[in-house]
């Protein structure tokens, strides 16, 4: 007979579409937040990736505070542990899978910590958010499909010019296989605790909010990716632009 607790990982490893157990800066590997692993510890690890709670599932409600960084996300602290990443440099983001025909863009945004400490900060509440990268559809490919083929990791540039300090990099994957009904959109959000260094003067002043900032019928949630070529071409994915200034 198996251990409860395998069954319990394989149940919820059957459900699950994807998550990041670990990310990589300049060749090194840093453990994230492992759902098959780290629950299960006690005490539980501290990790630059916010946990969740015992899913990888995806959020659907975007009103909901598991919009900013997981499920779970208001419930679980924060930990006083980060990412060093120099401005210009990148973090790979190294999920542990994603299936193709999940279509959808692949969309990041960075928040400054408040008072430069990510440990006290969770990015639920006020506009600290801007966009820094987003894949869309390119070459007759949704972006999830090119993560998914490329060893599920997708790199994240951090903007040279942005000021050095804390902060959160929400990394995101949205499946919108589901999304021609409204509500049927499925967010996959992954928050990493980052310290920028050599960092220039820019220093955005948000204006995104998580929750807030997407609404159920936004037409870039609320979108039929099977209408074909031309209209995947022509999708505007949620959140607005890149922040302007961004290098």
């Amino acid at each position: 007979m198996l251990p409860f607790v395998f069954l319990a990982i394989a149940a919820t490893g059957a459900a699950a579409h994807g998550y990041v157990p670990f990310i990589e800066i300049n060749g090194t590997v840093i453990p994230g937040w492992d759902i098959a692993k780290d629950p299960y510890t006690t005490p539980q690890p501290l990790r630059v990736v916010r946990g969740t709670k015992l899913d990888s599932g995806f959020i659907s409600d975007v009103t909901s505070t598991d919009i900013t960084c997981s499920i779970g996300n208001s419930a679980l602290p924060p930990g006083p542990i980060t990412a060093n990443v120099a401005a210009g440099g990148s973090v790979k983001m190294l999920w542990n899978t994603w299936p193709i025909g999940h279509y959808g863009p692949v969309l990041n945004y960075m928040a400054k910590c408040a008072t430069d400490d990510c440990s006290t900060f969770k990015g639920d509440t006020g506009s600290p958010w801007f966009k820094i990268q987003q894949s869309v559809y390119e070459n007759g490919e949704w972006a999830s499909d090119t993560l998914a083929k490329n060893n599920f990791t997708y790199e994240v540039r951090i903007p040279s010019n942005i000021a050095s300090g804390s902060y959160l990099l929400r990394h995101e994957n949205l499946a919108l296989h589901g999304a021609s009904n409204v509500g049927g959109a499925q967010f996959y959000p992954v928050c990493v605790q980052l310290t920028v260094t050599g960092g220039g003067s820019l220093a955005p002043s948000g204006g995104l909010s998580f929750p807030g900032s997407y609404d159920a019928e936004d037409p870039g949630i609320h979108f039929n990716p099977y209408q074909g070529e031309a209209a995947n071409q022509a999708y505007v994915p949620p959140g607005g632009d890149v922040y302007p200034g961004l290098t």
